[in-house]
């Protein structure tokens, strides 16, 4: 069974073998968040859209994804055809979601998003209040997201369909952990379908080091209260809340699934994630377990000059896909192992790819 599941994943095949195939647009931003690299490497970090060349490009691997996201570190709404992408996504048969700071959400924006059957909105905050938010997420308008979240879900209410899903992302930092259950009754109250709280998990300074709340166990009990009270909350309004761990512990295979989903860049580029790649960048700069590591970007190829299905049959992208194949068939032979009442196996894992090593994606958070 390991073995066919293995073959399988490792060939290319017919249909939709891909989970889903994240675009990223643009690199350009209206805001400059204090977590984010493009704020921390502005000098080096270069102002670049997709080509629509390109973008035609990857749109050729849309029939073999079920979903397409339309976003990477920049903000997806200030591509000038932007809807054109949804549209051609949606031509392809895929479910396809973005993910914004909702500035740009204007009316009409709203308006064509939904003409066009867009499947998944997220939105991203980061406090219940103005000036919590706007700390950390420098250069937005708390109120006018806010706003703009109530005149979508307004729109989306005269609509048959009921979509898309709106989900707001709390990304959780020591300084707004404590608005997280206020956050909850905001989410109620604006009437989206889900709240769900993030960490902080691309660390590139000691700034940033000090601002993540996992892995700190000095700020972990409070933190836990936190999150059972949103939880409360969550359950006493109705709505959908779910928060990522705030505990490290090794996973088999990351959030990010490279054997299932892959990333396009701004420039053209395929990788694995958006982990693993910068815009303009020859190295990923981290913070990881208190030191300072710097691991080179991880490309395969280049949508503009190769077919979709040369670069993902590349000899060092199947090598890269099977690191962790042989880890997830690993975890899974010992579950088995385990629910027959075996003590199993202790010995480590086979080792992932070394530039996963030190990203916080493998270990759960």
């Amino acid at each position: 069974m390991f073995q066919r599941l293995t073959d399988w994943l490792n060939r290319r095949t017919r249909g939709r073998f891909l989970e889903a195939l994240q675009v990223e647009v643009t690199s350009r931003c209206t805001n400059r968040c204090v977590m984010c690299p493009r704020t921390v490497l502005a000098e080096r970090w270069p102002e670049i859209d997709l080509s629509w060349d390109a973008f035609e490009r990857t749109a050729r691997a849309f029939p073999y994804a079920r979903h397409v996201h339309l976003q990477g570190w920049g903000e997806p709404l200030l591509h000038p055809r932007l809807l054109d992408m949804v549209a051609t996504a949606k031509a392809a048969g895929c479910r396809v979601g973005l993910t914004t700071n909702g500035m740009g959400l204007e009316p009409d924006t709203a308006k064509s998003l939904l003409d066009l059957g867009l499947d998944l909105l997220s939105i991203s905050v980061a406090g219940a209040t103005r000036d919590i938010h706007e700390g950390i997420r420098v250069g937005s308008d708390f109120s006018q997201i806010l706003e703009n979240v109530r005149q979508f879900l307004s729109f989306r209410a005269g609509r048959p369909s009921g979509g898309p899903k709106v989900e707001l992302s709390y990304l959780m930092t020591w300084t707004n952990i404590a608005e997280l259950p206020r956050a909850v009754d905001l989410a109620a109250s604006l009437g989206v379908d889900e709240l769900y709280a993030i960490n902080l998990d691309y660390v590139v300074t000691p700034a940033h080091d000090r601002l993540r709340l996992f892995g700190c166990p000095d700020l972990r009990e409070g933190a836990i209260r936190t999150l059972e009270e949103a939880r409360r909350r969550a359950r006493r309004v109705g709505l959908a809340f779910r928060s990522y761990p705030l505990d490290l512990e090794e996973a088999a295979i990351c959030e990010a699934h490279p054997t299932k989903i892959l990333f396009v860049s701004c420039e053209g580029w395929v990788s694995p994630c958006t982990y693993l790649t910068l815009p303009g960048q020859a190295d990923i700069p981290r913070r990881f377990q208190g030191r300072q590591v710097s691991v080179p970007v991880v490309r395969f190829g280049n949508v503009r000059e190769k077919d979709f299905g040369e670069i993902w049959d590349c000899q060092a992208y199947q090598a890269f896909r099977q690191q962790f194949l042989r880890r997830e068939t690993e975890a899974a032979a010992r579950a088995l192992v385990a629910a027959t009442g075996d003590a199993g196996c202790e010995a480590d894992l086979p080792l992932p790819p070394e530039p996963c090593l030190t990203c916080y994606k493998l270990y759960g958070v």
